[in-house]
């Protein structure tokens, strides 16, 4: 039956058929992938912090290293910049949650053009139909409302398909868009709060050694 509806709904069908597929790929790829990615940052952030805040720098870029995720590769870049300005870690920081964003969406734009396509293409093809119907309208009349009926059924067909295909998509594409805006805002988190420690530890440093300096004058004096 549905084989039969394929066949009826002429040649668009195929390029629908072939969309399908491409986004049934992309969306088994990225939960696999999406499955993969760790999004709850705030043990791991903690764990940061609380290792800067002690002055382990070593220990803080080690937890980094075995994190294995998009927040430990961010809050390395961080790190592996921290003796630079309060902008450049900023910079480094900002680029890689880019770099992090633009890899958790890959594919989710191919997704999103299926979606807007599909419906267009499905309606492209009930034109068509349209059109073959009332061809034959005009050669044999209207003395047969079935055969009329017959050939309006078939031409809906490919709006349907369209439909069917766009709507899945678009909430898959959604599902992960939305997946990703949350992880963002952890990210976001995460990454303010490494810069205040960050920040609290540079300021711990400096009085330090303003007061070695100071120390230090005095025995010159002496």
């Amino acid at each position: 039956e549905m084989w039969n509806l394929f066949v009826k709904g002429g040649w668009v069908m195929y390029p629908l058929l072939a969309l399908s597929i491409i986004a049934l790929a992309i969306i088994i790829e990225r939960i696999i992938a999406f499955k993969k990615i760790k999004t709850d940052t705030a043990d791991f952030s903690s764990e940061v912090n609380e290792l800067l805040s002690k002055n382990m720098m070593d220990e803080a870029v080690n937890r980094c290293e075995r994190e294995e995720s998009p927040a430990g590769r961010v809050i390395m870049a961080g790190l592996k910049n921290f003796r630079k300005s309060r902008e450049e870690v900023e910079s480094s920081i900002e680029s890689a949650g880019e770099i992090e964003i633009a890899k958790m969406e890959k594919g989710l734009m191919y997704l999103l053009t299926i979606a807007k396509i599909s419906p267009l293409l499905g309606f492209f093809g009930t034109v068509i139909g349209m059109i073959k119907a009332f061809e034959a309208i005009g050669r044999f009349g209207v003395e047969n409302p079935r055969l009329v009926a017959l050939g309006i059924s078939e031409a809906l067909i490919t709006t349907a398909a369209g439909l069917v295909i766009a709507i899945p998509v678009f909430f898959a594409h959604f599902f992960f868009m939305n997946r990703i805006d949350k992880f963002l805002i952890s990210l976001q988190e995460s990454s303010l709060s490494f810069l205040e420690t960050l920040g609290e530890l540079e300021e711990r440093i400096a009085m330090r050694t303003a007061k070695i300096d100071e120390i230090g004058g005095d025995y010159l004096e002496v």
